[in-house]
């Protein structure tokens, strides 16, 4: 992105003349899952930008995101980071988090593998939300709204010790009071 500001990043995804931005909320989905990092972290800020100005609004915003979810297993064969990069981009469009079940749509119901695909967006979304906002106001979000990281895990695998261990492997122990 070549854009001077934030003013004229705006304006310019405004003169797309969109009733709707959901579609193009799709395809910035479906474009930063197959980029590198540097360049997925641009466009997550983007998206951040977009959403704190009200272009995007979060109905819009978790529907083009559930909405692309729908291939986003089939695109992480070939883009390793396309679970990550999809959390990421989550996080920067402030999706609240009692809406991120929604938000990895049919992803959310595939837990028979030991590593459910929504669980890999879930933590790459709660990694993003640490860095930020801190791990203070995460872990507040997180008691808050009441989420529970188990019920995207396999079902095998939600005895709070499991729970407790995965969370521990990803850093994300300290924002799971339940689990600390």
């Amino acid at each position: 992105m070549n854009l001077n500001s934030d003013t004229e990043l705006i304006e310019c995804f405004k003169e797309l003349d969109a009733v709707n931005y959901q579609s193009a909320v799709y395809e910035i989905a479906n474009y930063i899952v197959d980029r590198r990092e540097d360049q997925a972290v641009k466009i997550a800020k983007a998206v951040s930008v977009l959403r704190a100005n009200s272009v995007l609004s979060e109905d819009e915003t978790v529907a083009g995101l559930a909405e692309y979810s729908e291939q986003l297993e089939d695109m992480a064969l070939d883009a390793p980071n396309a679970f990550k990069f999809f959390g990421m981009l989550a996080a920067a469009a402030q999706v609240p988090l009692d809406r991120i079940g929604e938000t990895v749509g049919e992803l959310a119901t595939k837990v028979d593998s030991p590593r459910p695909p929504a669980l890999n967006v879930i933590f790459a979304y709660l990694k993003q939300l640490i860095k930020d906002g801190g791990e203070e106001a995460t872990k507040d979000t997180i008691e808050k709204s009441e989420f529970d990281v188990s019920l995207f895990m396999n079902a095998e695998r939600r005895a709070d010790a499991d729970v407790k261990k995965a969370l521990d492997f990803q850093d994300l122990l300290s924002v799971f009071s339940k689990y600390a």
